[in-house]
């Protein structure tokens, strides 16, 4: 083990790390407003990705190809709370009927995407190319990886601020805190649940121009990713959005330490292994706070 190395997997861990504290923070708006946990945040990115290629390949600019990727996909979760929850909301179905209607649109979009589009991971250009800098004499870093980083930052403060300083922002911190308050206080709760599950599809479908650049984008892409963002939440835990940035950064860095340190058989159990670990050392994750309950 080299200092090179070491500054190697550290950058190669805060990368894919990166991708997974958001789509944990994706998991994290929609949670926090409506006890719901959406399955389905994976897809999202997916169907952004498959947006963004399909549209390149009818000759549209980056620039449109990116912006349609991006508000279809989110188009589609807000449908999916409109056309779905609400409804079953509405008929006080119970939290397990609810949970089984989104893993049924998860199946839904994942294997319609790929009857529609097909089954083969296509490239999705990024905004930064696909350079390679070098760092001393054994350290690599991708021009997509500064990209990776900056949006991940921008991204993190803007949700904070929102939550802070907008009327929405603040109406979904304090449903979480307590629904029957912000109902008293002249939060429309269905406006919460459209926006938090809109904010989650926003970001996640943003996810997928960061992520496939470097992984390709096919109907099977966001399945891995939505896994792991869920780990990295509950790594995190969920009582303020620094959970899901700790968890996913912690994840990303020990997976890559594993795959490079470790045989391959016990790299690909690390995100579980982690999860199991800190649970049990702290049930309401790393971040923990009154919320995580």
């Amino acid at each position: 083990m080299t200092l090179a190395s070491v500054v190697q997997v550290l950058l190669s861990g805060l990368q894919i790390g990166s991708i997974y504290a958001l789509l944990a923070l994706s998991y994290y708006v929609i949670i926090i407003a409506t006890g719901i946990l959406n399955f389905a945040q994976g897809e999202w990115m997916m169907v952004s990705g498959i947006l963004g290629v399909t549209f390149l390949s009818l000759g549209l600019p980056y620039s449109i190809a990116f912006c349609g990727g991006i508000v279809g996909a989110t188009t589609l979760a807000i449908a999916a709370e409109r056309l779905v929850i609400r409804p079953l909301q509405k008929r006080q179905a119970s939290e397990a009927i609810t949970l089984l209607a989104l893993f049924g649109i998860m199946l839904v979009v994942r294997y319609g995407t790929g009857a529609i589009h097909g089954r083969l991971d296509e490239p999705l250009p990024g905004p930064a190319g696909t350079h390679v800098f070098r760092l001393g004499s054994n350290v690599f870093v991708f021009s997509q990886s500064f990209v990776i980083y900056g949006a991940t930052a921008a991204i993190f403060l803007s949700v904070v601020l929102w939550m802070r300083l907008s009327w929405l922002g603040r109406s979904l911190r304090i449903t979480a805190i307590d629904p029957l308050a912000a109902v008293l206080v002249g939060v429309n709760l269905n406006t919460v649940r459209m926006v938090a599950f809109g904010l989650g599809g926003l970001i996640a479908a943003i996810v997928a121009w960061l992520y496939a650049p470097l992984f390709a984008v096919g109907y099977l892409t966001g399945a891995i990713p939505g896994i792991k963002g869920f780990i990295a939440l509950f790594i995190g835990g969920t009582s303020s959005p620094l959970g899901p940035l700790v968890g996913g950064l912690l994840l990303g860095v020990m997976e890559v330490a594993a795959a490079r340190y470790l045989p391959s058989i016990y790299a690909e159990g690390i995100a579980f292994a982690l999860l199991m670990f800190i649970l049990f050392l702290r049930p309401s994750g790393l971040i923990g706070g009154r919320r995580s309950q």
